[in-house]
């Protein structure tokens, strides 16, 4: 079985920066282009928004399962939150790019698993500086400013160098 994902738009928008963050509500469409016996394709589009509104972010294209039908139809079915097995996989492939295109815009990143996406989550760390403060020393902030707890940053790294090692790895 191969699985590939292709990238035919993206989105990104914030309405203003240093807003509360509280959660992405996620929309997410899939519609089967063609299905035959060496695989299918599917068109994608994944909606995330955030609440209170704020940023937006939508990807779509289009994923290709390569295989037999079996194994096309196991993607198709859904896990244990009834979810399609493709959805799952599909996001996992394009987190990355939010992970690097949410910090770049300076919104909060979506949560790394989609059954985890609607969750609440913890208030991001909001920048007050400049870009002429950024380029001199840190002022030492009091520790009550600090709005995220730091323990889940470097899971969320290593669970990205994780993603990433495995996607390196041949299978040969």
């Amino acid at each position: 079985m191969n699985l590939k994902v292709e990238i035919g738009s993206l989105f990104v928008s914030k309405l203003k920066s240093g807003a509360l963050f509280d959660k992405y509500d996620i929309d997410v469409s899939i519609d089967e282009l063609e299905n035959n016996e060496s695989g299918a394709k599917l068109k994608y589009k994944f909606l995330l928004l955030s609440k209170p509104t704020n940023s937006k972010i939508s990807v779509e294209g289009i994923v290709s399962i390569l295989g037999s039908e079996t194994e096309v139809n196991k993607h198709l079915e859904p896990d244990e939150k009834n979810i399609p097995k493709i959805v799952n996989s599909v996001y996992q492939e394009l987190f990355p790019l939010f992970y690097v295109v949410t910090k770049s815009v300076e919104i909060p990143c979506p949560a790394y698993k989609i059954s985890q996406i609607s969750e609440s989550a913890p208030t991001p760390v909001i920048s007050t500086h400049t870009p002429e403060e950024l380029q001199t020393a840190p002022k030492e902030e009091p520790a009550a400013q600090i709005l995220e707890p730091l323990p889940e940053e470097p899971e969320a790294l290593e669970e990205i160098e994780n993603l990433i090692e495995r996607q390196n790895v041949s299978p040969n």
